[in-house]
């Protein structure tokens, strides 16, 4: 029967309540309280209280021939505000993995590690807040003690380092602990494992990232080289993530090992070029906006010439540009950029590294791809997908190899990514449950570990005389963040399996080389509804489809200028990369970087149409006559010759004439004269600008200021019409003139048929007289 409910409202009456307002009373009555029994302080934001890191682990792989004790060191750091006290360490082992199912669950933190447990080995008395232990712990694989592992069999093992104490007032727990897997390929002192027979052993496959996220700004053709930050120049630096992914080729996979055979490398051309653009000197913006000298060059160039030493003779693949988002560049009806992500990298990396890449194959960011995405890249001659196998109706296929759908002759083969592998390298989240982390995904030691396991594991299958033996395609994110060391721990691994006998090695070359068009596969099918790619923005990827339309025009108007100028491909093309930069599949889950990345080649293309113009004249222009021509100026700052059209914006009174469409050569200028027709007189202004023949604007805006003296059709009207009156009133004029002479006549005929002899009063004078008189 389960308690009454406490009405809502009610106080709490709780043991702890209660000692709270206990302790209140006593302190202010100056009473001794007495401390809480079991009082845990709370973890630290963003962490647990007490957190563990291993450093090293030997061996990695336990074979027949290797030592005899297992050897772990790493640090102990009391993160909480209390003392722990009686801290120690000790090892769980769990029973053998059966399978990759159970193999998932262990990496999940869900695999039992109570099958043989260690005594607990003292690391320190006290551990104050803030302080940090070393610890070594030394265990024996095999024996009937109670401190061995009591190792009897081949098998990979679940292998928990607990570390146990007491926290502040509080009892004894397990205040941390980190899982992984530890491979036995053979008991120490037993005779060796029984290898498969020849050609039956499962074949190794490792790609070998080196790709990194987009980091460079748009700029104008000419301009330095801009960085959105300077975290190239450590990474390149001894020591460093990219650094260390090289030196551990030449370290631990030197030509012709078994190691190498495996490997191939899978390489981001947008970090070759951003490497090289390093070497010869560049800028960083700062937090503020402004810019500063970079320190990398020299780390830079290093790693350069060392990629390619290590990149000839082995195998190669080209990653699309920048890591574009293939799902994204399909959903917004890119086509044309799917096709230049893949087909630009792949040509850029044969030419700065010096090597010929596996053709038409393309491993998509994060091994994802939808229905459309696989339309685009099939239309565009891809033969080969490297594909995250979740992508995959039926998970991984048989072999590691499967043909997708498409026509008879081009449908492409999906290569599945080993998605056990996938999970070991992965980053896990801490089990709150057990306070247990793993070091895989970070850069800390035995990050690699659990990869290397699943690899023991994948080797120890047995495959039935009638199948293929499979192929693990292992391969680490492309921004992996394994050291130096960890990385040549994985292909140290490969070369002992296939040392062993357990494992061949097989380069993504050589396993797809004998696959044609006829080559039966097993059919695969991508899975319905397409996996979700988190952090895809619509906008963005609308907002990209623009700026690709007004890059197309600017390149439809632009030409070579003679030989040996520059190619309005390659002038242009760099604009093509910066939209390939702002759909990278590193910015999914980044929409300000997205909106930032597009807004800047949004600004490269109107800092490029600024360069062609009409020259503002320095004074105005006197038309004389109503059909007046205008001579303009159209100038060009642009490495190559453009295609203009000089439009005159509406204006009342003026009409223009047809539009010649000139060519300005690079960094000239050309007059072009514009017909006009004028219909009124004085002084207005018209706005010029030069604009593509598509009709897209280019440079600012010209004012021309215009005088016109010229008689125009109203002009002509009222001159005709003042005229006609004037004819009109002097018409009039010598009508009444005619009229008074003709009463003047009859007035003087009158008089002579009077006579003289009447006489004749005032009124009857003529008008004559009168004045007279």
């Amino acid at each position: 029967m389960s308690p009454p409910r406490r009405p809502r409202g009610a106080r709490s009456s709780s043991p702890a309540a209660a000692g709270v307002l206990l302790t209140l009373v006593a302190l202010l009555l100056g009473l001794p309280t007495a401390p809480a029994a079991h009082a845990v302080p709370a973890a630290p934001v963003g962490g647990e209280p007490v957190s563990v890191v291993l450093d090293a682990m030997a061996p990695r792989v336990v074979t027949a021939d290797g030592p005899g004790e297992l050897v772990v060191t790493g640090r102990v750091a009391n993160r909480s505000a209390v003392p722990a006290r009686d801290v120690g360490v000790r090892l769980e082992r769990g029973t053998p993995l059966s399978g990759p199912r159970e193999a998932r669950g262990a990496l999940a933190a869900g695999g039992s590690t109570s099958a043989v447990r260690t005594p607990t080995a003292e690391i320190a008395p006290l551990l104050d807040p803030g302080q940090e232990a070393p610890f070594t712990v030394r265990v024996p694989l095999t024996g009937a003690g109670a401190g061995s592992l009591a190792l009897a069999a081949p098998g990979v093992h679940p292998l928990l380092v607990d570390i146990d104490g007491a926290l502040g007032t509080a009892g004894p727990q397990r205040l941390g602990a980190v899982r992984l897997l530890l491979p036995v390929v053979g008991v120490p002192g037993a005779g060796p494992l029984a290898a498969p027979p020849v050609g039956r052993a499962a074949g190794v496959s490792v790609l070998w990232p080196i790709a990194d996220r987009p980091r460079r700004v748009p700029v104008v053709p000419g301009a330095p080289t801009l960085l959105r930050d300077d975290d190239l120049a450590a990474s390149f630096a001894p020591g460093g993530r990219l650094a260390g992914l090289v030196d551990a080729l030449g370290r631990a996979a030197p030509a012709g090992s078994a190691a190498s055979r495996s490997i191939c490398l899978a390489v981001d051309a947008d970090l070759l070029e951003t490497a090289r653009a390093m070497a010869g000197g560049y800028q960083v913006l700062t937090p503020d906006g402004r810019t500063t000298a970079g320190t990398g060059s020299a780390a830079a160039s290093r790693w350069l010439d060392a990629l390619r030493a290590q990149a000839g003779g082995r195998c190669v693949t080209a990653l699309p540009y920048a890591r574009t988002d293939l799902v994204a560049t399909a959903r917004g009806n890119l086509t044309d950029l799917t096709t230049a992500a893949v087909t630009t990298g792949s040509r850029r990396v044969a030419g700065i590294l010096g090597v010929t890449p596996v053709p038409d194959t393309v491993w998509p960011p994060g091994g994802l791809l939808d229905e459309r995405s696989l339309a685009d890249l099939t239309a565009g001659g891809t033969r080969a997908l490297l594909l995250d196998a979740d992508v995959l109706d039926d998970g991984l296929p048989a072999g590691a190899l499967a043909r997708l759908p498409g026509p008879p002759a081009d449908a492409p083969v999906a290569v599945g990514l080993d998605p056990l592998a996938a999970a070991a390298l992965a980053p896990r989240a801490v089990d709150r449950a057990d306070r247990s982390t793993s070091p895989a995904g970070t850069p800390d030691g035995l990050a690699a570990q659990d990869a290397i396991g699943t690899l023991a594991l994948r080797a120890l299958q047995d495959t039935p005389d009638d199948e293929t033996p499979p192929v693990s395609v292992l391969a680490p994110p492309a921004d992996w963040a394994a050291g130096p060391g960890e990385a040549g721990a994985l292909l140290t691994a490969v070369e002992d399996l296939t040392r062993l006998g357990l494992a061949r090695p097989v380069d993504l070359g050589s396993l797809l080389a004998p696959v044609g068009a006829a080559t039966a596969l097993p059919a695969a099918a991508l899975a319905t509804p397409p996996p979700a790619v988190d952090g895809l923005q619509e906008s963005v990827v609308a907002r990209a489809a623009e700026v690709r339309e007004r890059q197309r025009e600017l390149l439809a108007a632009t030409e070579r200028d003679g030989i040996g100028t520059p190619s309005p491909t390659d002038f242009v093309e760099p604009l093509t990369d910066g939209v390939l930069r702002a759909l990278s599949a590193a910015w999914r889950d980044e929409p300000a970087a997205q909106e930032a990345a597009v807004a800047g080649v949004e600004r490269q293309i109107d800092a490029l149409r600024s360069l062609v113009r009409v020259v503002q004249p320095s004074g105005s222009y006197s038309l004389g006559t109503n059909d007046a021509p205008l001579l303009l100026t159209v100038e060009n700052r642009l490495p190559v010759a453009v295609r203009v059209e000089v439009v005159l914006e509406p204006t009342n009174g003026l009409t223009t004439g047809p539009l010649p469409v000139i060519t300005v050569p690079a960094f000239g200028s050309r007059q072009v004269q514009v017909e006009v027709q004028v219909s009124r007189a004085g002084q207005f202004a018209v706005d010029a600008q030069a604009r593509t023949p598509g009709g897209e604007p280019l440079g600012p805006t010209a004012r021309l200021l215009l005088r016109s003296t010229a008689y125009g059709t109203i002009t002509v009207w009222l001159t005709a019409s003042a005229a006609v009156v004037l004819v009109i009133l002097a018409s009039v004029r010598i009508a009444r003139r005619v009229r008074a002479g003709r009463r003047d006549r009859r007035s003087r005929r009158s008089h002579h048929r009077r006579g003289p002899s009447t006489p004749r009063g005032p009124h009857d004078l003529s008008t004559r007289e009168l004045q007279k008189r």
